[in-house]
């Protein structure tokens, strides 16, 4: 698991985070809560759920999309929701809640995994390209190619600078990494769907969100 350096995007160990949902059915709130709740355990932070717009996170249910912000970036704005998940069918409860533990992992500051510093992930380029609609050649790319090729930077081929980072242990099991399929890669390498948070997910937050020791 990583995180950004400068600045740090951690919220202090400790604090309440007021957490607020705009809108969803009674189930849709009851399983982001479960979700969420995972972490919990493995970090100095308390979650108060509420209702209405005043929140420090602020939840939107929205048909087709997972997103967040990134740590305290979520207080850049009092407005516009700071985290939407896309609500599921008790038949994917534990694909709806793999995807609210990767948004609050993103929420309490971590970024993809697949973007690693130390990520060693053998990619073949020309087919992750293809199987994305653009050519190894940037100078072919039209407008949407170019949109698309940033986004697949972004997103999965640019590894992060370890001096800009803090970082455990590259780790193919976090609920941070996207699916990376086999066609993608060079050899035998492929990462399913991580569905529970690793155990290095939990010591990187233990350590970004650690207790007082008890001389203290």
């Amino acid at each position: 698991m990583w995180a950004k350096k400068n600045p740090s995007k951690f919220w202090t160990p400790g604090r309440t985070l007021r957490i607020a949902f705009l809108n969803g059915t009674p189930e849709f709130k009851a399983a982001t809560i479960s979700a969420a709740n995972n972490w919990l355990p493995h970090i100095n932070l308390k979650f108060e759920f509420v209702e209405g717009k005043e929140g420090d996170i602020r939840i939107l249910s929205e048909e087709g999309t997972f997103w967040s912000d990134v740590g305290t970036d979520a207080l850049l704005s009092t407005d516009e929701p700071t985290m939407r998940l896309w609500p599921h069918s008790p038949n994917h409860a534990r694909y709806f809640a793999a995807n609210v533990m990767h948004e609050f992992g993103h929420m309490l500051g971590a970024e993809h995994e697949q973007t690693h510093p130390t990520a060693n992930i053998p990619w073949n380029t020309s087919a992750f390209y293809a199987e994305h609609g653009i050519t190894d050649n940037p100078e072919d790319d039209g407008y949407q190619a170019s949109v698309t090729r940033k986004r697949l930077h972004l997103w999965y081929l640019d590894r992060a600078a370890p001096d800009a980072s803090v970082y455990s242990e590259y780790d193919r099991k976090s609920i941070m990494h996207y699916v990376i399929r086999q066609s993608w890669t060079e050899g035998d390498f492929q990462i399913f769907l991580n569905l529970d948070l690793s155990e290095k997910d939990k010591a990187f937050m233990a350590k970004a969100y650690p207790y007082p020791a008890e001389n203290e």
